[in-house]
């Protein structure tokens, strides 16, 4: 399923990314990132020795997506909301959708001419 390999693979390649950026480009120390992502510091140890989510590598487009995130994050301290906001919206990025269809894909044979994830019409969701 998609949603389990969003889990498995692309929350995860989202944090490594965030983590990244907060240390490298904003200064934060290892406690204050997994602080702000809500994670324990040695997840976050393992994010920057690419112990994890080493499978998932982002375009560069997704990358700069990822720093704009970063910096509404740090604009907003402690704002749990905030992060839920930008790791979902990364996360529904084409190019990030692009990846987890290939996952998907190169997992399941049978899927090679799938196009779930980008078919509108084929999710309805009821409103009433």
């Amino acid at each position: 399923m998609p949603q389990e390999i969003e889990v498995r693979y692309i929350l995860p390649a989202i944090r490594r990314e965030l983590a990244r950026i907060f240390i490298e480009e904003h200064k934060l120390n290892q406690k204050e990132t997994a602080k702000t992502l809500g994670l324990t510091e040695a997840a976050i140890s393992q994010y920057q020795h690419y112990k994890r989510a080493k499978e998932v590598v982002f375009s560069d487009a997704v990358i700069n997506e990822v720093r704009k995130s970063a910096a509404k994050i740090t604009a907003e301290k402690n704002s749990r909301q905030r992060v839920i906001a930008e790791m979902y919206r990364i996360s529904n990025l084409t190019k990030v959708r692009q990846i987890l269809c290939d996952i998907h894909r190169s997992q399941s044979k049978e899927l090679e001419n799938c196009n779930v994830c980008f078919d509108e019409g084929l999710i309805a969701i009821k409103t009433d």
